[in-house]
């Protein structure tokens, strides 16, 4: 074997010199680009396989939007072919409760606080829920158009929310 191919390489070295050159044209080419191509701009690393932990919600805000969060998500997963649910919700208002005031009105922001037999009650007047800005749903389910569609609708009529505030993607 080593001796064929000495003498294949003495043929072709001697013969085909045209060939030897844009091979070795061809070959310092590619070193080239390896070593010079990682010379641009930067691309990011991929994520990693392990996500991180979310960081704890610091406001009511945040705290809301985790409880309303769950729950969506809670009742998403018993979808018949759904499952794995990540759901993400921002609101653009809490809930915010409004009292009668000492007029009667309902436009009181500190609650009326009346003695009575029983002790004190406050008087509640009503309370608004919170606002929805947006709804993000990620499954692997959603690869499927008709599941896609349900979640998009089930979000919608849960949440009160127009069907532009809602989007499914598949992970």
């Amino acid at each position: 074997m080593p001796g064929n191919f000495h003498e294949w390489w003495k043929k072709f070295v001697s013969q085909d010199q045209r060939t030897l050159v844009r091979l070795v044209v061809v070959g310092l080419a590619g070193v080239l680009l390896l070593a010079f191509g990682s010379f641009g701009i930067p691309r990011p690393s991929p994520p990693a396989a392990k996500p991180a932990a979310a960081p704890a919600p610091s406001t009511p805000l945040e705290r809301q939007e985790q409880e309303i969060a769950q729950q969506v998500a809670h009742i998403l997963q018993k979808i018949p072919g759904v499952s794995q649910v990540s759901v993400a919700i921002t609101l653009t208002r809490s809930i915010q409760s409004q009292y009668v005031d000492s007029s009667g009105g309902g436009t009181g922001t500190e609650p009326v606080v009346v003695s009575t037999n029983n002790g004190q009650t406050v008087v509640p007047f009503d309370q608004i829920g919170p606002s929805v800005g947006g709804v993000v749903v990620v499954t692997p389910s959603a690869v499927r158009p008709f599941i896609r569609a349900e979640l998009s609708q089930a979000v919608q009529t849960l949440l009160q929310v127009q069907p532009y505030q809602v989007l499914v993607l598949p992970n």
